[in-house]
């Protein structure tokens, strides 16, 4: 199997569920905090515009692919891996086992709404969950302080993210060091798509999603010849 795939000028791994669950146990025996995103094809649009993006997605230590397009387009088509990316199979496992072995998660989302509805989730899918706290970016006004007091207050094994691009990246590119978790998992927007069959207005959204997608693509690689 390719174990890299390269688009828009980005390399990613291009690892199976189980070397993607083994690269994560490693990161919860370690000091340091390990940065785990999945990326979308929104993302991927993004960076090819924006540096910022580029830089947050390159400081990653794993990139778990959250859209099956993406490995289209770089010419994956198992059939394992296209499953695994369209439903969530790394955040499924992750979550599961994490929670079954007591790890403490810190949750972080932009607003109070969007925290509710992740809290929601995580109560109906993961019961056991033990949250230690969380925390809105809205509140942050001057700075991330704050947040990442709050984060090292709690000592959570795992902090949980539902933030979007470029604002998770702005602050993940200046706080990495100062976050005393082992874990920081960005679960992306994407996240509840396969838990329920989706509204019409889910599925404009992904369908304009991967329209300008394939623009992207398309673009660099007329741009790049």
């Amino acid at each position: 199997m390719v174990k890299k795939i390269r688009l828009l000028g980005m390399e990613m791994d291009n690892f199976t569920l189980r070397e993607e669950m083994a690269q994560s146990e490693w990161f919860c025996h370690r000091q340091e905090l390990n940065i785990i995103r999945t990326i979308s094809i929104e993302m991927l649009s993004m960076a090819a515009d924006s540096q910022t993006v580029r830089d947050g997605l390159g400081q990653a230590d794993l990139l778990v692919v959250g859209d099956r397009e993406i490995l289209t387009e770089a010419g994956i088509y198992s059939p394992q891996r296209l499953r695994e990316a369209s439903e969530h199979g790394f955040m499924r496992e992750f979550l599961n086992q994490m929670t079954a072995a007591g790890s403490s998660f810190f949750l972080v989302a932009k607003d109070q709404a969007q925290m509710d509805v992740f809290l929601e989730f995580l109560k109906i899918r993961y019961e056991n969950i033990i949250v230690v706290g969380n925390y809105l970016l809205d509140d942050c006004s001057e700075g991330f302080d704050m947040m990442v007091n709050e984060i090292n207050a709690a000592a959570p094994d795992i902090v949980l993210s539902v933030l979007a691009s470029p604002f998770e990246d702005e602050l993940l590119l200046q706080e990495k060091a100062r976050i005393g978790a082992k874990v920081w998992y960005s679960l992306g927007m994407g996240y509840q798509d396969t838990e329920k069959k989706a509204s019409f207005l889910v599925w404009f959204r992904q369908l304009v999603h991967k329209g300008r997608f394939k623009n992207v693509i398309h673009n660099y690689e007329d741009d790049d010849e």
